[in-house]
């Protein structure tokens, strides 16, 4: 006789009161990075992005994909694209409001 288990989705940790997920930001919101949530492979292409701790983040097109504005710390910027689901494992909190997208730091 077998039994089959049902999936069980992983739970993720809720956000402290205070912290956003990216997934929650709008487009042209600047924020900083808290925590990253997830698996080890997920933790670690995170970290190869530069989406870690500490690092700012700029919403320039939110949903699926979203994609983000990295700031550099020699001066550069570079955008970069990722899922929803993946944007929902960065915690953030948000340091400003911008209107446009077209700022030439990021």
């Amino acid at each position: 006789m077998r039994f089959s288990l049902p999936m069980v989705k992983r739970k993720e940790p809720l956000p402290d009161s205070g912290q956003l997920r990216v997934s929650d930001l709008v487009e042209g919101q600047t924020a900083k990075v808290l925590q990253t949530i997830g698996g080890e492979s997920e933790l670690a292409y995170l970290r190869a992005l530069g989406i870690e701790p500490g690092a700012e983040v700029r919403v320039c097109l939110a949903g699926s994909p979203c994609v983000l504005g990295l700031g550099l710390a020699c001066g550069g910027s570079c955008r970069i694209g990722i899922g929803r689901d993946m944007a929902r494992r960065i915690l953030v909190e948000c340091i400003c409001e911008r209107a446009g997208i077209d700022d030439p730091v990021l």
